[in-house]
């Protein structure tokens, strides 16, 4: 079942596509690890179909905090130093740790919920400074995953259900009460149990024990251990739900969110025309991106 909805992006203006590619060196930061698939592989790939090809036309030099919100400002840091043409970040704390870091190197963020209101960028029509990239409002999609968990346990009921949430990631305070709202109109009894390191992810397991469905945050710290959560929850016997098709591929029962590889493809595309010699950003709605359910 596959299903298509519009996601929010910010963009840099056309320009012409004649100029030969020069060698470049872009910066790449995660708050996960190399080996995972928010590591750039993706992004290597579709920036060689826009002709930079890593060792010929581009340079990459990608740090990764594993997890580690304390490590991020430290590497955002470390990243400037280099002073690369473009840096990449993939999510809200990176972008945040880079945006402290510097104010004149673009930065081209692949998913960020709510850049207007944390501050990182003016509007979406015209974010100023040096900032750009993906918006997404993954709070948006809970009701649509407990309707997705409801459809899975039919006939069963769905009287509770479970949110595994990290404390420390920013969107949680914002989601938390969206998924609230929106599982009491469904019918289900909320409960949010907390994540906020790997040691804390067998425990918050265990402790949903009494409901009937799980939904798990797309977290840094969720994110990289998506085998042992779909392990545990497997065990657990506990019905599940991802918000990408990642922890599915991993062992997680289904999904539904964004098309991460959708993310990596206008970053991709961002990059390529500020390396082309585009100016600072004028930003309009441009583009539609692939969510999928598994």
């Amino acid at each position: 079942m596959r299903r298509r909805l519009l996601l929010a992006a910010l963009a840099l203006p056309a320009i012409a596509r004649a100029q030969a590619p020069r060698r470049a060196r872009i910066g790449f930061l995660s708050a996960s690890t190399r080996e995972d698939p928010a590591a750039p592989v993706y992004l290597r790939r579709f920036l060689a179909a826009l002709g930079w090809r890593e060792g010929e036309t581009l340079i990459i030099e990608d740090r990764y905090s594993l997890g580690d919100a304390t490590a991020t400002p430290r590497l955002a840091a470390k990243l400037v130093a280099l002073r690369p043409d473009v840096i990449v970040t993939t999510g809200g704390s990176e972008t945040r740790a880079m945006a402290a870091a510097t104010r004149d190197i673009p930065v081209v963020f692949l998913q960020v919920v709510d850049p207007v209101g944390s501050g990182l960028v003016d509007s979406l029509a015209r974010p100023g400074g040096n900032l750009t990239g993906a918006a997404a409002g993954g709070e948006l999609l809970f009701g649509k995953r407990i309707e997705l968990l409801r459809e899975l346990l039919a006939p069963a009921p769905l009287p509770r259900v479970a949110l595994l949430a990290n404390p420390n990631n920013p969107i949680t305070a914002r989601g938390t009460p969206v998924f609230e709202q929106q599982a009491a109109q469904l019918g289900a009894a909320p409960r949010t149990i907390m994540v906020s390191r790997r040691e804390d992810i067998a425990p918050a397991i265990a402790a949903a024990a009494e409901v009937e469905a799980v939904l798990v945050q797309h977290d840094f710290v969720m994110f990289p251990a998506r085998r042992e959560v779909a392990a545990l929850l497997a065990a657990a016997r506990k019905p599940a739900i991802f918000e990408n098709r990642f922890s599915p591929m991993a062992g997680g029962l289904c999904s539904y969110g964004p098309d991460l590889r959708d993310n990596f493809r206008q970053g991709a595309l961002y990059v390529d025309r500020i390396l082309r010699g585009a100016g600072p950003p004028t930003c309009r709605w441009c583009c539609r991106a692939g969510w999928n359910s598994w």
